[in-house]
């Protein structure tokens, strides 16, 4: 997945959600940053950055299956 695409699911996620007293967002895509301004004049910053690929390896048990 993409950075920029990671970022927009985030966005949508918080502008979306009715769990979260959210006032405003405020997006800085220089900064890969995404600020969250709650109705209780607390603000909440969000870093995004790509750091890789990751998998799972699945175990060999003892008898090789």
């Amino acid at each position: 997945m993409e950075l920029n695409t990671f970022k927009d699911m985030i966005f949508e996620l918080f502008n979306e959600t009715d769990n979260l007293p959210i006032v405003d967002i405020m997006v800085n895509d220089r900064k890969n940053e995404i600020k969250i301004f709650l109705a209780d004049h607390s603000s909440f910053s969000v870093k995004c950055s790509k750091g890789g690929s990751w998998f799972i390896q699945k175990p060999v048990n003892s008898k090789g299956k």
